[in-house]
C-alpha cells in the first residue's frame, strides 16, 4: 500500500482526500493532509479521517510515497525540493510553476540529486500524451485556445473573471501573466518542448472549453474538451487518474 500525502485541501483538494478515503485508487491510502491556515486544519480534523496539519514537517513525518498537490504555483516553488529530499514523488496540479525556466531547472537538479520523480497532472484538458509524441517525432507548432463565459455574465467563473478576453500571447506570456489560471497552457508548452513556441488564446463564448492544435510530422492533430457543470472538478480526477498509473499493474 502506498501512502500518499495531500498539499493543499481547497475545493480540489478536499474532492481528492475524499476520494482517496473513499478507496478511489487502489493500492494507495491517504496518510495526512497539509493547508497552510492552522485554523482551515483545525476544521478539517473533524471532517476528514487521516491527520491535517499547517506544518509542512509534520506532514513529510508520515514518510509518503507520493505528495499530490493541490494548492498554488508559489506552493510548488516553496515545497516541491523539501518533499523529494524526503523521499516522496510529487504530482503536480500546478504545472505552471515547472514553466519557470530557473526553477525548472532546481527542481530537474533536485529529482536528479534524491531519485525521486516529478508528475504533471493532465488537468482539465487531454491529448497531451500525443503532443508529447508528436514533438519527440521533430518540429511541431502548438496553440491552445480556452473558451470561457464573458466577464461579470451570470455564468462565468470569478476564478476565470481576471483572465483577459481576447488574450493572445505564448504559454511563457501565459505563465507570467496568469501563473495560477493558465496551468493548462503551461502544460502544453512543455508536452510541446516550447514554452515560446505555443501559442496561447482566450476568447469569450457561450461555454467553458479548451482546444489544443498541432502540427507535425505524424499530420494535424486537434483535441476539444468541454466543460459541463463538475467540469472544473475534472482537474481533481486528473490527479487520481495520474496516482492511479503509479499504483496499477497496467497503464495508460
Amino acid at each position: 500500500m502506498k501512502k500518499v500525502c495531500l498539499l493543499g485541501c481547497g475545493r480540489l483538494g478536499r474532492i481528492i482526500a475524499e476520494a482517496l478515503l473513499a478507496g478511489a485508487v487502489e493500492g494507495a491510502e491517504l496518510a495526512a493532509v497539509f493547508t497552510r491556515s492552522a485554523d482551515r486544519a483545525d476544521r478539517l480534523r473533524g471532517e476528514l479521517s487521516c491527520p491535517v496539519s499547517a506544518d509542512i514537517h509534520a506532514l513529510l513525518a508520515e514518510r509518503p510515497d507520493y505528495v499530490v498537490e493541490a494548492a498554488a504555483a508559489a506552493a510548488v516553488k516553496e515545497y516541491a525540493i523539501p518533499i523529494m529530499e524526503a523521499g516522496a514523488d510529487l504530482i503536480v496540479l500546478s504545472t505552471s510553476a515547472l514553466g519557470d525556466p530557473e526553477f525548472y531547472g532546481r527542481a530537474l537538479a533536485a529529482a536528479e540529486s534524491f531519485d525521486r520523480r516529478i508528475h504533471l497532472a493532465h488537468g482539465v484538458t487531454g491529448g497531451l500524451d500525443a503532443v508529447e509524441a508528436a514533438a519527440m517525432m521533430g518540429a511541431l507548432s502548438a496553440s491552445i485556445t480556452k473558451r470561457k463565459f464573458p466577464k461579470g455574465s451570470p455564468q462565468s467563473d470569478p476564478a476565470l473573471d481576471m483572465l483577459a478576453d481576447g488574450f493572445r500571447g505564448t504559454a511563457e506570456d501565459a505563465r507570467l501573466r496568469y501563473p495560477n489560471q493558465l496551468n493548462v497552457a503551461v502544460s502544453l508548452g512543455l508536452a510541446a518542448g516550447s514554452m515560446r513556441g505555443t501559442d496561447v488564446f482566450v476568447e469569450s463564448g457561450s461555454c467553458v472549453d479548451f482546444t489544443i492544435t498541432c502540427e507535425g510530422a505524424f499530420g494535424k492533430g486537434v483535441f476539444h474538451t468541454e466543460l459541463g457543470a463538475y467540469g472544473p472538478d475534472f482537474a481533481a480526477w486528473s490527479a487520481l487518474a495520474a496516482l492511479r498509473r503509479l499504483t496499477d499493474r497496467i497503464v495508460f
